[in-house]
């Protein structure tokens, strides 16, 4: 099959190891459920270590090769193929679209009973670190142990989320890919509202041995090959900026947050927009998921947290896994809690200070300094991804 690399050992000598086919596709998800960091998941954007929560689970369309997890709540479906000479090679798709449908719109617990717990008892279960492990809360408390009480909440309101919309990452893995899987796999990222599709080559290693008595040394690698050029939104359920500003009567008001958003942009920061409002996000090298350290809602409570207008700080469980930048986000906050106007968010995880309508209007040249003046010192320090 062509490609090669080499191993330099620590005495200088060398070993050439060549690509091979593995025999099947027991084998490489074998390999790939004892070593679930093969699959990059940062190419998909998403946060790792992977737990692995379901392995040839039986659902109604057949038995799904390997179900995953990510910290954010994101589930994977994947599936294994050999490669070209599979005969069933172009059916990989359709079978991940078949176990989407089956899982679509299950709770949290038919989702628990039906996959995870199935899996914790079965004979594929073979980490370590999930002995013992009996439902989705004891799987996640083995591989994720620090994760925060609010980073759970996010977590559990994220799977019910992708469960209930059928949003998965639909993952095809195989030695080889054929351009027309690509085409296809592109075709379905731009046309389908829901759910995003990923080519992975899992590729086999292995070295010639020299004589009778040399060791052979084998090495696997993951690489994407195809995914989404994009985020995706979905019109319907999503507000945008020019929508939600349309919202707004006041027109000073309207006027301060449109200098927010500009400032914000020119920093460098970007917005996750939802259906009622706005967190406003900063790239860190910690994780591949950005930081929230602001969010803007209508001025009503009725939105996430109970925040309402413009929230500046931190969720302290997210900052907790941002250590490049903890110590100057923590200023931050105070800062934003000095300001004139600013009043302590009531959620518990939060260190934040919300400013009403008239706030923003009265203090927006400091709010917009604050921001951009943080940023500029993360990003002279090169803690900003």
């Amino acid at each position: 099959m062509g490609r090669k690399f080499v191993v330099l050992r620590e005495d200088g000598t060398e070993v050439v190891l060549e690509e091979v086919v593995a025999p099947d596709e027991q084998h490489l998800h074998d390999r790939f459920r004892r070593s679930p960091g093969l699959l990059p998941i940062e190419d998909m954007d998403l946060d790792g270590p992977l737990l692995v929560v379901g392995q040839e689970v039986s659902l109604a369309s057949g038995r799904i090769d390997l179900v995953g997890l990510t910290r954010s709540g994101d589930l994977l479906l994947v599936e294994f193929k050999t490669g070209p000479q599979n005969p069933d090679f172009r059916h990989v798709l359709a079978q991940l679209v078949d176990y989407g449908s089956d899982l679509w719109r299950q709770s949290l617990d038919e989702f628990d009973n039906t996959v995870v717990r199935r899996y914790l008892t079965s004979q594929y279960c073979t980490d370590p670190l999930m002995s013992g492990a009996r439902s989705l809360d004891d799987a996640r408390r083995a591989i994720w142990p620090t994760m925060q009480e609010s980073e759970i909440d996010q977590f559990q309101t994220r799977l019910s989320e992708v469960l209930t919309t059928g949003d998965f990452h639909f993952v095809g893995v195989a030695q080889r890919f054929t351009q027309s899987m690509e085409n296809t796999v592109r075709y379905l990222n731009q046309s389908m509202k829901r759910g995003k599709f990923y080519l992975v080559e899992m590729i086999r290693y292995r070295s010639s041995p020299d004589g009778p008595d040399a060791q052979t040394f084998s090495a696997y690698g993951g690489q994407m090959i195809a995914r989404p050029e994009g985020p995706k939104t979905d019109p319907a359920a999503r507000i945008d900026e020019a929508r939600f500003l349309d919202t707004i009567a006041d027109a000073e008001y309207r006027q301060a947050l449109q200098r927010i958003f500009d400032a914000c942009r020119v920093s460098g920061l970007t917005f996750s927009w939802g259906t009622r409002g706005t967190s406003i996000r900063m790239a860190t090298p910690d994780r591949a998921e950005p930081l929230s350290i602001g969010w803007i809602f209508p001025s009503d409570t009725n939105n996430w947290s109970g925040l309402s207008d413009l929230t500046l700080g931190y969720d302290s469980g997210s900052l907790a896994t941002r250590p490049s930048v903890k110590h100057h986000i923590e200023q931050y906050a105070e800062k934003a809690l000095r300001l004139p106007g600013g009043v302590p968010a009531k959620a518990k995880p939060m260190v934040a200070a919300t400013f009403n309508s008239r706030s923003v209007v009265d203090q927006q040249s400091e709010l917009i300094a604050l921001i951009t003046a943080t940023i500029d010192t993360i990003n002279e320090l090169g803690n900003l991804a």
